[in-house]
């Protein structure tokens, strides 16, 4: 099934109801376990926290907050290899009656794997409309384990589920008390919208791709609200502390509240009436664009000096946004940078998705000279963000 079928199908059932449908992953098995062993590593000494990618090993005997050497290395060259000795760990670890190796957000590890999950989101877009906040990714294996995360409240977001090897049963319970039971196996997409509470259970060592896509509003709120406190934490000259004062409050005057608080309500009044809380939306907005939803990006490559002798060849997905008189801001895979000028709208007429040229062919197209440093140094930012690429692998002659 090409990728416009599988994406048309389940347009139809978009926020309507639940649907299995076959579809095509955007990786193979082998590439999702090598990401899985490499975002494992840091884990293998103990837990880790605040940090991406998260890793969870859930066993029946709850989740394990240190599970060591019970994670995936190198020597686990598979998932079935690692499946084989989890079974052989001794009795009383837990994995040996089934469990659930859970990595959230660990894709922008891996630019190849990254990149196709986004053009996978992009094509679903498409047909369905781009999410206004950036999805969730997570990759499991897991086997002989019923997972219960999903009963306890409807859920905020909508779920997709690629199932790469193994099988995944769901449990899904309707708002009006039916229950509906969806099994998917390698090579299948399940899909529930909003609003759902589910069991899964992970059969005969389940691979899976989930994406997770935020729909309450709540959620909304709260990454203005993220965005805000940022605002106001920068106009303010925070020491760490948070004031006391005298109790009872005196008798002799009112009580007033404490200069601290009145100065961050302050802040927050200045930083909703200004224009840095719609600037910095429209810049979110804009990278999320450029990454179809699909958060943290892949850092930038390496640096490759540009000579007006090499070719290039334009990628897609370079969003521009205008951000007042003359100024816009572009986004590339997640990453947003300012353009000003009338020069960068000439630059942007040239960049045509799939069009080949040379460094110098550009900038004389432009109406500059053929090493003028602005023009380079925008084609290099757009190089290390992977917006454009050099047809000759990086070389660097005259």
């Amino acid at each position: 099934m090409s990728t416009t079928d599988w994406t048309e199908l389940l347009a139809g059932a978009w926020g309507k109801e639940p649907a299995l449908l076959p579809a095509p992953a955007p990786a193979d098995p082998a590439h999702l376990h090598r990401t899985i062993v490499a975002a494992c590593e840091p884990f293998r000494a103990g837990a880790v926290f605040r940090t991406l990618p998260q890793v969870r090993l859930h066993t029946p005997l709850g989740w394990l907050g240190a599970p060591g050497r019970l994670l995936p290395d190198a020597a686990d060259r598979s998932p079935a290899a690692y499946r084989a000795r989890l079974r052989g760990e001794p009795p009383g670890s837990g994995t040996d009656a089934g469990f659930l190796l859970s990595v959230r957000q660990p894709l922008h590890t891996d630019w190849s794997l990254w990149s196709a999950v986004r053009d996978t989101l992009a094509a679903l877009w498409r047909q369905v409309g781009l999410p206004c906040l950036p999805v969730v990714a997570e990759l499991t294996e897991g086997d002989d384990f019923t997972h219960l995360r999903g009963l306890g409240l409807p859920s905020e977001h909508a779920v997709l589920t690629w199932v790469l090897e193994g099988a995944l049963e769901a449990e899904l319970h309707e708002a009006d008390g039916e229950l509906r039971v969806l099994r998917a196996t390698a090579g299948e997409l399940l899909y529930w919208p909003e609003g759902s509470r589910w069991r899964e259970r992970h059969l005969d060592g389940c691979l899976t791709l989930r994406i997770s896509v935020p729909r309450a509003q709540r959620l909304a709120t709260g990454a203005v609200k993220n965005l805000l406190a940022e605002d106001v934490r920068d106009r303010l000259k925070y020491d760490g502390t948070v004031p006391c004062l005298p109790y009872p409050p005196p008798v002799d005057r009112p009580p007033v509240p404490a200069a601290a608080v009145v100065a961050v309500g302050e802040a927050a009044r200045a930083a909703a009436g200004g224009a840095e809380l719609p600037a910095a939306l429209r810049t979110r907005w804009a990278a999320w664009c450029s990454s179809a939803g699909l958060e943290p990006a892949p850092g930038p490559r390496a640096e490759v000096p540009l000579t007006p002798g090499q070719r290039l060849r334009v990628m897609p997905g370079i969003v521009r946004l205008p951000d007042g008189p003359g100024r816009w801001i572009w986004a590339v895979n997640g990453h947003v940078f300012p353009v000003g000028g009338a020069a960068g709208e000439r630059i942007a007429q040239q960049l045509r998705p799939g069009r080949e040229l040379t460094v110098g062919e550009l900038c004389r197209a432009v109406g500059a000279d053929e090493h003028n440093g602005a023009v380079t140094a925008l084609l290099g930012t757009l190089h290390r963000l992977r917006g454009i690429d050099l047809t000759d692998g990086g070389r660097t002659d005259g």
